[in-house]
Protein backbone atom coordinates (compact mmCIF):
# COMPACT_ATOMS: atom_id res chain seq x y z
CA UNK A 1 0.00 0.00 0.00
CA UNK A 2 2.85 2.05 0.97
CA UNK A 3 5.12 1.24 -1.97
CA UNK A 4 2.13 2.33 -4.43
CA UNK A 5 1.09 5.64 -2.81
CA UNK A 6 5.02 6.36 -3.52
CA UNK A 7 5.23 5.16 -6.29
CA UNK A 8 2.41 7.35 -7.87
CA UNK A 9 3.86 10.37 -5.60
CA UNK A 10 7.20 10.02 -7.44
CA UNK A 11 5.41 9.85 -10.96
CA UNK A 12 3.26 12.88 -10.32
CA UNK A 13 6.08 15.09 -9.11
CA UNK A 14 8.35 14.03 -11.27
CA UNK A 15 6.46 15.74 -14.72
CA UNK A 16 6.98 19.52 -13.40
CA UNK A 17 10.91 18.89 -12.38
CA UNK A 18 11.55 16.93 -16.22
CA UNK A 19 9.50 19.97 -17.65
CA UNK A 20 12.15 22.56 -16.23
CA UNK A 21 14.86 20.47 -17.16
CA UNK A 22 13.47 20.61 -21.28
CA UNK A 23 12.88 24.26 -20.67
CA UNK A 24 16.27 24.76 -19.02
CA UNK A 25 17.97 22.97 -21.66
CA UNK A 26 16.46 24.81 -25.05
CA UNK A 27 17.45 27.94 -22.93
CA UNK A 28 21.22 27.49 -22.43
CA UNK A 29 21.06 25.92 -25.93
CA UNK A 30 19.37 29.40 -27.31
CA UNK A 31 22.66 31.13 -25.23
CA UNK A 32 24.88 29.00 -26.70
CA UNK A 33 23.81 29.39 -30.21
CA UNK A 34 23.27 32.90 -29.96
CA UNK A 35 27.35 33.21 -28.75
CA UNK A 36 28.43 31.11 -31.11
CA UNK A 37 27.52 33.73 -33.49
CA UNK A 38 28.11 36.36 -31.70
CA UNK A 39 31.53 35.91 -30.10
CA UNK A 40 33.65 35.94 -33.53
CA UNK A 41 36.74 36.98 -33.39
CA UNK A 42 37.23 39.98 -35.68
CA UNK A 43 40.53 41.26 -37.70
CA UNK A 44 42.60 44.27 -35.75
CA UNK A 45 42.90 45.47 -39.21
CA UNK A 46 39.84 46.86 -40.78
CA UNK A 47 41.33 47.99 -44.07
CA UNK A 48 40.64 44.72 -46.14
CA UNK A 49 43.09 46.39 -49.24
CA UNK A 50 46.11 45.97 -46.89
CA UNK A 51 48.88 43.50 -47.26
CA UNK A 52 52.36 42.23 -46.58
CA UNK A 53 55.23 44.02 -48.59
CA UNK A 54 57.55 41.90 -51.26
CA UNK A 55 61.34 42.35 -50.70
CA UNK A 56 62.00 46.06 -52.26
CA UNK A 57 64.59 46.06 -55.55
CA UNK A 58 67.72 48.11 -54.80
CA UNK A 59 66.33 50.95 -57.17
CA UNK A 60 63.63 51.54 -54.47
CA UNK A 61 64.17 53.62 -51.05
CA UNK A 62 63.90 52.34 -48.41
CA UNK A 63 62.95 55.02 -45.42
CA UNK A 64 63.57 53.22 -41.73
CA UNK A 65 60.57 54.55 -39.76
CA UNK A 66 59.76 54.20 -35.94
CA UNK A 67 57.29 55.63 -33.33
CA UNK A 68 57.44 55.77 -29.59
CA UNK A 69 54.18 56.74 -27.81
CA UNK A 70 54.09 59.12 -24.92
CA UNK A 71 50.52 59.21 -24.12
CA UNK A 72 47.11 57.78 -24.98
CA UNK A 73 43.98 59.23 -23.55
CA UNK A 74 40.18 59.47 -24.06
CA UNK A 75 39.23 56.14 -26.19
CA UNK A 76 36.03 56.67 -27.37
CA UNK A 77 33.52 53.83 -27.85
CA UNK A 78 30.60 55.75 -29.09
CA UNK A 79 32.67 57.56 -31.49
CA UNK A 80 35.18 54.82 -32.65
CA UNK A 81 38.27 56.67 -32.46
CA UNK A 82 40.78 58.22 -29.33
CA UNK A 83 43.80 60.71 -28.91
CA UNK A 84 47.34 59.28 -29.44
CA UNK A 85 50.80 61.71 -28.79
CA UNK A 86 53.76 60.21 -30.53
CA UNK A 87 57.48 60.54 -31.53
CA UNK A 88 57.90 59.60 -35.32
CA UNK A 89 61.35 59.79 -36.88
CA UNK A 90 62.34 58.94 -40.39
CA UNK A 91 65.65 57.71 -42.01
CA UNK A 92 66.65 58.04 -45.53
CA UNK A 93 69.33 57.56 -48.32
CA UNK A 94 68.06 59.12 -51.56
CA UNK A 95 66.55 61.89 -53.14
CA UNK A 96 63.07 61.71 -52.13
CA UNK A 97 61.45 63.44 -49.26
CA UNK A 98 59.35 60.88 -47.06
CA UNK A 99 57.95 63.47 -45.49
CA UNK A 100 56.35 65.97 -47.79
CA UNK A 101 53.54 63.38 -48.70
CA UNK A 102 53.29 61.55 -45.76
CA UNK A 103 49.34 60.96 -44.77
CA UNK A 104 48.08 59.67 -41.40
CA UNK A 105 44.85 57.89 -42.87
CA UNK A 106 42.83 57.27 -40.25
CA UNK A 107 43.18 60.77 -38.57
CA UNK A 108 39.72 62.18 -37.41
CA UNK A 109 40.46 66.24 -37.89
CA UNK A 110 43.55 67.15 -40.15
CA UNK A 111 43.11 70.96 -39.33
CA UNK A 112 43.53 69.71 -35.10
CA UNK A 113 46.42 67.56 -35.78
CA UNK A 114 49.63 69.16 -34.20
CA UNK A 115 53.13 68.37 -36.08
CA UNK A 116 56.60 69.65 -34.72
CA UNK A 117 59.41 68.89 -36.61
CA UNK A 118 62.91 68.89 -34.27
CA UNK A 119 64.84 69.72 -36.83
CA UNK A 120 63.64 73.17 -39.48
CA UNK A 121 65.57 70.41 -42.25
CA UNK A 122 66.60 66.91 -41.84
CA UNK A 123 69.99 66.17 -40.74
CA UNK A 124 72.80 64.33 -41.86
CA UNK A 125 73.65 61.21 -39.53
CA UNK A 126 77.51 60.36 -39.82
CA UNK A 127 76.23 56.95 -42.24
CA UNK A 128 75.15 59.69 -44.58
CA UNK A 129 71.70 59.11 -44.38
CA UNK A 130 69.08 62.10 -43.52
CA UNK A 131 67.39 61.86 -39.91
CA UNK A 132 64.08 63.42 -39.10
CA UNK A 133 61.67 63.54 -36.13
CA UNK A 134 58.49 64.93 -35.40
CA UNK A 135 56.21 64.96 -32.33
CA UNK A 136 52.46 64.33 -33.58
CA UNK A 137 49.22 64.66 -31.51
CA UNK A 138 45.97 64.37 -32.65
CA UNK A 139 42.73 61.98 -32.82
CA UNK A 140 42.72 58.71 -34.96
CA UNK A 141 39.54 56.57 -36.04
CA UNK A 142 39.28 53.15 -34.94
CA UNK A 143 36.72 50.78 -35.34
CA UNK A 144 36.01 49.01 -31.92
CA UNK A 145 34.56 45.30 -32.34
CA UNK A 146 32.27 44.77 -28.54
CA UNK A 147 31.58 41.73 -29.61
CA UNK A 148 33.72 40.73 -26.22
CA UNK A 149 33.02 43.20 -23.86
CA UNK A 150 33.56 43.44 -21.35
CA UNK A 151 36.73 41.19 -21.55
CA UNK A 152 37.66 43.21 -24.99
CA UNK A 153 40.82 43.88 -26.38
CA UNK A 154 41.50 46.24 -29.06
CA UNK A 155 44.68 47.50 -31.27
CA UNK A 156 44.84 51.05 -31.59
CA UNK A 157 46.29 51.77 -34.92
CA UNK A 158 48.00 54.69 -36.68
CA UNK A 159 48.28 54.10 -40.25
CA UNK A 160 51.00 56.83 -42.59
CA UNK A 161 51.33 56.30 -45.88
CA UNK A 162 53.00 58.14 -49.04
CA UNK A 163 50.50 59.65 -51.33
CA UNK A 164 52.79 60.43 -54.04
CA UNK A 165 54.68 57.55 -54.29
CA UNK A 166 54.49 54.01 -55.41
CA UNK A 167 56.01 50.79 -53.59
CA UNK A 168 58.57 50.81 -56.66
CA UNK A 169 59.90 53.94 -56.20
CA UNK A 170 59.41 54.56 -51.96
CA UNK A 171 58.69 51.85 -48.98
CA UNK A 172 58.91 52.49 -45.44
CA UNK A 173 60.62 49.87 -43.23
CA UNK A 174 59.56 49.76 -39.54
CA UNK A 175 62.13 50.06 -36.92
CA UNK A 176 60.94 47.47 -34.58
CA UNK A 177 64.10 47.58 -32.63
CA UNK A 178 63.64 51.57 -31.64
CA UNK A 179 59.80 51.79 -31.28
CA UNK A 180 57.70 50.97 -28.20
CA UNK A 181 55.76 53.40 -26.23
CA UNK A 182 56.77 55.14 -22.68
CA UNK A 183 56.78 53.21 -19.39
CA UNK A 184 55.03 56.02 -17.84
CA UNK A 185 51.98 55.72 -20.08
CA UNK A 186 49.17 54.20 -18.39
CA UNK A 187 45.25 54.30 -19.85
CA UNK A 188 43.09 54.43 -16.97
CA UNK A 189 40.64 51.37 -17.09
CA UNK A 190 42.93 49.78 -19.48
CA UNK A 191 45.67 47.38 -19.49
CA UNK A 192 48.68 47.84 -22.23
CA UNK A 193 49.67 44.43 -23.41
CA UNK A 194 52.31 45.61 -25.48
CA UNK A 195 52.93 47.34 -29.23
CA UNK A 196 53.79 46.26 -32.62
CA UNK A 197 55.15 48.01 -35.69
CA UNK A 198 54.73 46.81 -38.98
CA UNK A 199 55.25 47.89 -43.19
CA UNK A 200 52.25 46.94 -44.89
CA UNK A 201 51.39 47.57 -48.75
CA UNK A 202 47.30 49.18 -49.46
CA UNK A 203 46.39 48.76 -53.04
CA UNK A 204 43.97 51.15 -54.85
CA UNK A 205 42.52 49.35 -58.21
CA UNK A 206 41.97 52.56 -59.75
CA UNK A 207 43.52 55.32 -61.71
CA UNK A 208 41.87 58.13 -59.99
CA UNK A 209 40.31 58.95 -63.05
CA UNK A 210 44.08 60.14 -64.79
CA UNK A 211 44.17 58.11 -67.87
CA UNK A 212 47.91 58.15 -67.36
CA UNK A 213 48.03 56.07 -64.07
CA UNK A 214 47.58 52.31 -64.28
CA UNK A 215 44.48 50.35 -62.98
CA UNK A 216 46.59 49.36 -60.00
CA UNK A 217 48.61 51.03 -57.68
CA UNK A 218 50.29 50.12 -54.62
CA UNK A 219 51.31 52.59 -51.92
CA UNK A 220 53.83 51.50 -48.89
CA UNK A 221 51.85 52.05 -45.54
CA UNK A 222 53.54 51.70 -41.58
CA UNK A 223 51.24 50.59 -38.92
CA UNK A 224 51.75 51.24 -35.16
CA UNK A 225 49.54 49.13 -32.60
CA UNK A 226 49.28 49.47 -29.28
CA UNK A 227 47.49 46.63 -28.04
CA UNK A 228 45.11 47.31 -24.85
CA UNK A 229 43.20 45.31 -23.08
CA UNK A 230 39.87 45.38 -20.29
CA UNK A 231 41.37 43.98 -16.75
CA UNK A 232 39.39 41.04 -15.15
CA UNK A 233 39.01 42.99 -12.23
CA UNK A 234 36.34 45.25 -14.00
CA UNK A 235 34.57 42.04 -15.34
CA UNK A 236 34.57 40.11 -12.01
CA UNK A 237 34.02 42.68 -9.03
CA UNK A 238 31.80 45.40 -11.08
CA UNK A 239 29.95 43.40 -13.51
CA UNK A 240 29.61 39.90 -12.84
CA UNK A 241 29.48 40.20 -8.98
CA UNK A 242 26.42 42.32 -8.43
CA UNK A 243 24.77 40.11 -11.13
CA UNK A 244 25.63 36.76 -9.49
CA UNK A 245 24.29 38.13 -5.83
CA UNK A 246 20.90 39.24 -7.78
CA UNK A 247 20.65 35.57 -9.19
CA UNK A 248 21.10 34.08 -5.59
CA UNK A 249 18.64 35.69 -4.04
CA UNK A 250 16.25 34.67 -6.76
CA UNK A 251 17.17 31.54 -5.47
CA UNK A 252 16.72 31.94 -2.22
CA UNK A 253 13.03 32.36 -3.11
CA UNK A 254 13.42 27.88 -3.61
CA UNK A 255 15.04 27.88 -0.08
CA UNK A 256 12.14 29.16 1.68
CA UNK A 257 9.12 26.87 2.96
CA UNK A 258 6.58 26.30 0.23
CA UNK A 259 4.13 27.91 2.73
CA UNK A 260 5.57 31.29 2.43
CA UNK A 261 3.91 31.83 -1.01
CA UNK A 262 4.37 35.70 -1.18
CA UNK A 263 7.89 35.97 0.02
CA UNK A 264 8.79 33.14 -2.69
CA UNK A 265 7.18 34.77 -5.73
CA UNK A 266 8.39 38.76 -4.54
CA UNK A 267 12.23 37.43 -4.20
CA UNK A 268 12.79 36.56 -8.11
CA UNK A 269 10.18 39.20 -9.15
CA UNK A 270 12.42 42.23 -7.57
CA UNK A 271 15.37 39.86 -9.00
CA UNK A 272 13.95 40.44 -12.15
CA UNK A 273 13.44 44.43 -11.51
CA UNK A 274 17.09 44.42 -10.34
CA UNK A 275 18.52 42.34 -13.32
CA UNK A 276 17.52 44.80 -15.79
CA UNK A 277 18.83 47.58 -14.08
CA UNK A 278 22.31 46.37 -13.71
CA UNK A 279 21.82 45.71 -17.52
CA UNK A 280 21.01 49.22 -18.35
CA UNK A 281 23.44 50.42 -16.28
CA UNK A 282 26.60 48.89 -18.17
CA UNK A 283 24.39 49.06 -21.55
CA UNK A 284 24.86 53.10 -21.22
CA UNK A 285 28.17 53.04 -21.55
CA UNK A 286 28.21 51.57 -25.04
CA UNK A 287 26.98 53.14 -28.71
CA UNK A 288 23.94 51.45 -29.73
CA UNK A 289 24.68 47.51 -31.21
CA UNK A 290 23.37 45.52 -33.46
CA UNK A 291 24.43 42.28 -31.99
CA UNK A 292 25.22 41.10 -28.12
CA UNK A 293 28.20 41.47 -26.49
CA UNK A 294 29.58 38.98 -24.21
CA UNK A 295 28.03 40.78 -20.97
CA UNK A 296 24.48 40.75 -22.93
CA UNK A 297 24.83 37.00 -23.27
CA UNK A 298 24.99 36.22 -19.48
CA UNK A 299 22.28 38.34 -18.99
CA UNK A 300 20.13 36.56 -21.37
CA UNK A 301 21.04 33.08 -19.05
CA UNK A 302 20.33 34.97 -16.35
CA UNK A 303 16.97 36.49 -17.38
CA UNK A 304 15.86 32.70 -18.43
CA UNK A 305 17.02 31.55 -14.50
CA UNK A 306 14.63 34.28 -13.27
CA UNK A 307 12.03 33.23 -15.29
CA UNK A 308 12.12 29.45 -14.97
CA UNK A 309 12.49 30.66 -10.89
CA UNK A 310 9.03 32.86 -11.22
CA UNK A 311 7.16 30.23 -13.25
CA UNK A 312 8.37 27.22 -10.57
CA UNK A 313 6.73 29.05 -7.33
CA UNK A 314 3.97 30.30 -9.20
CA UNK A 315 2.93 26.55 -10.28
CA UNK A 316 3.98 25.34 -7.02
CA UNK A 317 1.74 27.89 -5.03
CA UNK A 318 -0.78 25.93 -6.65
CA UNK A 319 -0.05 22.70 -4.88
CA UNK A 320 0.44 24.21 -1.29
CA UNK A 321 -2.99 25.10 -1.43
CA UNK A 322 -4.13 21.78 -1.58
CA UNK A 323 -2.67 22.01 2.41
CA UNK A 324 -1.49 18.17 2.42
CA UNK A 325 2.23 17.19 3.60
CA UNK A 326 2.32 14.88 0.44
CA UNK A 327 2.20 17.89 -1.96
CA UNK A 328 4.60 20.04 0.58
CA UNK A 329 7.23 17.34 -0.28
CA UNK A 330 6.52 17.36 -3.81
CA UNK A 331 7.21 21.15 -3.65
CA UNK A 332 10.56 20.69 -1.84
CA UNK A 333 11.46 18.54 -4.15
CA UNK A 334 11.18 20.22 -6.75
CA UNK A 335 12.95 23.14 -5.11
CA UNK A 336 15.99 21.19 -4.46
CA UNK A 337 16.34 19.91 -8.49
CA UNK A 338 15.54 23.31 -9.65
CA UNK A 339 17.93 24.81 -7.84
CA UNK A 340 20.54 22.38 -8.12
CA UNK A 341 19.53 22.64 -12.49
CA UNK A 342 20.32 26.17 -11.66
CA UNK A 343 24.00 26.60 -10.70
CA UNK A 344 25.09 23.75 -12.69
CA UNK A 345 23.20 25.99 -15.89
CA UNK A 346 25.20 29.21 -14.64
CA UNK A 347 28.24 27.98 -14.04
CA UNK A 348 28.15 26.15 -17.54
CA UNK A 349 27.07 29.18 -19.30
CA UNK A 350 29.78 31.39 -17.58
CA UNK A 351 32.41 29.27 -17.83
CA UNK A 352 31.53 28.55 -21.99
CA UNK A 353 30.91 32.10 -22.75
CA UNK A 354 33.88 33.85 -21.02
CA UNK A 355 36.42 30.78 -22.67
CA UNK A 356 35.44 31.42 -26.02
CA UNK A 357 36.09 34.95 -25.31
Amino acid sequence: MHLLQFRRWSESAGTFPKRLVTVLILGLGIVLGIAGIGLSQGSFLPQNSLSEPTAPSAEVERVETGIFAISVYDIDLATNSFYADFYVWFKWKGAIDPITYLEVTNSISDWSMMSVPAHPEPERLPNGSFYQISRVEGRFLQSFDLKHYPLDQYNLSIFMENSAYTTDQLVYVADDQASGYSQFLTIPGWSIVGSAIESLVRTYDTNFGDPRLPSQSEHSVLCYSLNIARPWSFFVWKLLLPLLIVLASSCAALLLAPQHIDSRVALPVTALLTTVFLQETYADSLPDLGYLVLMDQVYVIAYILIFISILEVIITAYWVDKNEEIWTKRVMWADSILLSLQIIVMATGLIWLVTQA
